[in-house]
Formats: C-alpha cells, structure tokens, sequence
C-alpha cells in the first residue's frame, strides 16, 4: 500500500517535522547499549547539519524524532565547511542556488536516506543479515503550529508508555527527555525546547502533572 502523501511531507527552511523510522515486520533494530550509541552518532553525523533534534524516543522496532530544519543561510554555511568528496549533487545544486528551498528538500531526504542505510549496514555487520532494515520511505509529518509542536514533543517523549513498554515514560533511557531535564544537549536543542515551554520549572511541572495527557498524533 503506497505511503499516504501527508507522510510524506516536503523538508522546508525553519519548519517543524515529526520523523517516524519503522523497522521492517517488525525487526529488532536495538540489543544493547552500544546500538542506540551508534544509533546517535550516525543519526547526528548525516544530519545535524541541515535539522535540529528537539525530542526523540529510540524503541525497540521503531524510532521517533520532532526536528526544526536549519534556515537556507545554516545549510548554505556547513555545506561549504564539507570536503567536495562528500558533497552530493543535491548539495552542489544549492551552493549554484542557495535560495531554492525545494533543494534543501532533496538534501535533508537523501541525508536521511544515507544514514538509515549505514545504520542498516552496521547492523548486518554485527549480526551476519543480509537486506534491509526500515520500510521505505521513512514516515515524516510537517508540524502546523505551537500546539501541534507542543503535542508532538510530548507525544514523542511519552511514546514509550503509551506501547506499555514502560509505566512511567520519564523513566525511559533512550529519550531526550532526561537530557532536556538535565540541560545536555549532546543531541538536543534543550534550550530550545526549555524556551518553547518557558522554563525549565514550567516544563518539568508540565510532564509531572497527574493530569497529563498524552496525545494521539
């Protein structure tokens, strides 16, 4: 059944996405400790340059990110810093037009695309598999509004409760929720968020409410 055309939403400069990345019938993408590093790491090295994280939940069989894509001046600025053996056609294409929003499109979808494949490499190495390891395309939202953004941040955080894999979803380690807490960003834009919710007091009061809601995206 093809991917339904909402779930498939255009990148575009300073916009909000919610990416879903499903494992294939269900695989295991993670065993220990050292998946969800690699995980990270590579997620953070194909991407950082052209989308800032603002919440993600890493299960077992699927993952979910909330991402603001960088402006077109940001993602004009790292391509330069990029050696030319590393840059695409998409990429030299937007320093010939580094006002073409729709490039920055093309970018982010094969930046993606990349990572998903050398994550799926890695695990076929580790486990002696052949093919593939997500489902194709990956799944991704465009987020309309503070509310939406609001929503989605929670509803990422709390993913892990609401599968019943866990009774209290703050209690899950492979979120960006403690890292928020915490104020590390080794992966997050914390002030980011922190700011888009108040402060750090105003967020924390938010999620320890017994009246939580967590919402259905």
């Amino acid at each position: 059944m093809p991917t339904p055309m909402h779930l498939k939403a255009s990148f575009y400069p300073e916009c909000y996405y919610h990416i879903v990345c499903k494992s294939i019938d269900g695989l295991l993408l993670f065993t220990d400790e050292i998946d969800f590093r690699v995980f990270k790491e590579r997620f953070h090295f194909y991407t950082s340059g052209f989308i800032d994280v603002y919440s993600y939940s890493l299960l077992n069989n699927h993952t979910h990110h909330v991402v603001k894509v960088k402006s077109l001046k940001a993602v004009e600025q790292h391509i330069i810093t990029l050696p030319d053996s590393i840059k695409t056609v998409a990429m030299n294409a937007f320093l010939q037009n580094p006002k073409d929003e729709k490039i920055v499109d093309q970018i982010i979808e094969r930046q993606m695309n990349s990572f998903l494949v050398s994550f799926a490499r890695y695990v076929n190495g580790r486990f002696t598999r052949k093919g593939g390891l997500f489902q194709k395309p990956f799944k991704r939202v465009e987020i309309s509004g503070e509310s939406h953004l609001q929503q989605a941040i929670i509803y990422v955080h709390a993913n892990v409760q609401k599968h019943g894999l866990l009774d209290d979803f703050k209690l899950h380690t492979q979120s960006s929720y403690k890292e928020i807490i915490n104020r590390n960003n080794t992966f997050v834009q914390v002030e980011g968020v922190i700011n888009f919710f108040g402060t750090l007091d105003k967020l924390q009061n938010y999620y320890c409410s017994p009246n939580l809601i967590i919402p259905k995206l």
